[in-house]
């Protein structure tokens, strides 16, 4: 039990975040850390060791998450309510109000982009995943996911625009 405990110290912090990224919602996160650290316990052995810990951690989180979402009937997050961090310097009440509403904006574009670019988007820009362990999680090259990054921003971007 001393090396699952060594993995769970290891990665219990990243996958966190990771999973934290995804729902948005720190009860969440920290019910489905707990759900995938129980899931990997008992399904060590199926580790294959064609990517990192860390990305089958994640993956196990993310499905735990999709499972969770179907079961309750919430497939898409709505951002409109949610706390995100505000930079430094004390911006006054109407940068926050605008800052806000652009974050809202771009976190509706990312729940309307297709798979896989919302979840290699997600991956790397809020659960800062190395494009080298997307593609490895996807069983493709990096310049796919390097590609498919590119092109899940594009769209935000051309979104948000509008």
């Amino acid at each position: 039990m001393s090396g699952f405990q060594e993995i769970y110290e290891a990665y219990s912090r990243p996958v966190y975040r990771f999973l934290l990224a995804l729902t948005r919602n720190e009860t969440m996160a920290e019910d489905l850390l707990q759900d995938v650290f129980y899931q990997a316990l008992l399904h060590i052995d199926r580790f294959e060791g064609r990517s990192s810990l860390y990305t089958w951690l994640c993956q196990i989180g993310k499905n735990a998450w999709l499972k969770e979402c179907r079961k309750h009937k919430r497939y898409t997050v709505c951002a409109e309510n949610e706390v995100w961090d505000m930079p430094s310097g004390d911006p006054t009440p109407e940068e926050q109000a605008i800052q806000k509403e652009e974050r809202i904006r771009i976190r509706k574009a990312v729940q309307q982009l297709s798979a896989p670019y919302k979840d290699v988007f997600i991956l790397h820009a809020y659960a800062d995943v190395k494009l080298k362990e997307i593609a490895k999680l996807y069983e493709k090259s990096e310049t796919w996911a390097r590609v498919t990054y590119y092109r899940a921003r594009q769209q935000i971007i051309q979104e948000v625009s509008k």
